[in-house]
């Protein structure tokens, strides 16, 4: 069908959320997730103004991907301080640890282990061995008058405090989505129902 089609990338902003994500509930409630080191310096939220500022981060920067995923780009964090420094203590200890925050996430995201590690291995396996393309061609309803965009914002870790289904046009899928079952098995599925269901 050549009126629909498919574009993938790894957002900065949503990589960056899932970094702080993690870090947070690594020290606060002892999992093990990457990053794992002591935060305790970077003056992050406590747990409960911490978990509402994250929704609402997370929710603004999906909202303004979904509008055009030109909304992110490699310097975001830098455009939009404000917006993510929400998660830190408004005090010096706050700033500083936005800015390590920052720094650190950059230095393994812009690395070959980071942005483009995750998009090549989901490259891989939605286009070549899951073919989304054509399983989603058969089962969304498409408007034959307009081309139609479906946008697949991919995160390395799954998004434990923030709701990822908001828009039927744009998917937010972490690479567990994409190498494990029950996940990979019922991803074109939760795509296609979605896309659907709120068109």
């Amino acid at each position: 069908m050549n009126n629909f089609a498919i574009k993938s990338n790894a957002p900065y902003s949503l990589n960056y959320l899932v970094y702080i994500q993690n870090a947070f509930l690594n020290d606060k409630r002892k999992n093990s997730k990457f990053p794992s080191f002591n935060i305790a310096h970077w003056g992050l939220l406590e747990e409960r103004l911490f978990c509402d500022a994250f929704k609402y981060v997370w929710a603004e920067m999906t909202r303004r991907i979904s509008q055009s995923f030109l909304a992110d780009h490699n310097g975001i964090l830098e455009t939009e301080q404000k917006l993510f420094q929400r998660l830190f203590k408004p005090d010096n200890q706050g700033i500083e640890g936005f800015g390590e925050s920052r720094k650190s996430f950059y230095a393994w995201f812009s690395s070959l282990a980071g942005q483009i590690t995750i998009e090549r291995a989901a490259d891989h396996i939605m286009y070549y061995e899951m073919d989304i393309y054509c399983k989603l061609s058969n089962m969304i309803s498409l408007n034959d008058e307009h081309s139609q965009e479906l946008l697949i914002s991919l995160i390395y870790d799954e998004c434990l405090l923030g709701d990822s289904d908001y828009y039927s046009w744009h998917a937010i899928v972490s690479l567990r989505d994409l190498y494990f079952q029950p996940e990979k098995k019922e991803l074109v599925s939760k795509i296609a129902d979605r896309w659907n269901n709120i068109r």
